[in-house]
């Protein structure tokens, strides 16, 4: 599975590391696009999807809004499985996790999602919705472009990742989402994913 991760944090984001998030609150949009797999008997090869998600403190303390928007491309089938994977009840770690601290969940969108995976320069866009772009951490003094990883031996959403800087928006209306950021924390992964999360 190829990842694209955004947040508002500080580069890093501190709640990676049981810190509490940089501006008292949490917004994010995730990208996944499944390169190869399967949830039960319905194959999963080339479904994009991704999260939007706000939490008014830190994700932990709860009452978190979601909405999943899932590429137009996706068969119904395939729209139903990413749905069961999301909704908490078949484990997978973040998935099983995270709609434990939701107060809310939107009903799920169907939209196109144009997707690019390239490391550092990775990208996504949802249509009419938001979109992602990923890019080296930039040197504040000489421009230079850093490069750097984080291992999270433990992580529930990956375990490696490189760290980027993203400029991200994500507008919902029925959710009352007007977010835009730029320079914000990011991670890109490739990730395997079971029933107990990323191995």
């Amino acid at each position: 599975m190829e990842y694209i991760q955004t947040c508002n944090c500080d580069y890093g984001c501190p709640c990676n590391f049981n810190g509490m998030p940089t501006h008292g609150n949490c917004e994010a949009l995730i990208g996944y696009h499944i390169t190869r797999g399967k949830f039960g008997e319905t194959a999963l090869d080339g479904v994009t999807f991704a999260l939007g998600a706000s939490w008014p403190k830190a994700i932990h303390e709860g009452h978190g809004a979601a909405r999943l928007y899932i590429d137009s491309s996706a068969t119904k089938a395939q729209r139903a499985a990413i749905e069961a994977i999301a909704s908490g009840k078949h484990g997978g770690a973040v998935f099983e996790i995270f709609p434990k601290t939701y107060s809310k969940v939107y009903g799920t969108r169907v939209a196109k999602i144009d997707w690019k995976f390239a490391g550092y320069e990775s990208a996504f866009a949802v249509e009419g919705v938001g979109e992602v772009r990923s890019a080296h951490i930039r040197n504040p003094v000489s421009g230079e472009k850093f490069e750097g990883q984080v291992w999270l031996p433990g992580g529930i959403a990956w375990k490696k990742a490189d760290v980027t800087s993203v400029d991200w928006s994500l507008r919902d209306a029925e959710a009352g989402w007007d977010m835009k950021y730029r320079n914000g924390a990011g991670f890109v992964a490739k990730v395997r994913f079971n029933e107990k999360g990323p191995v």
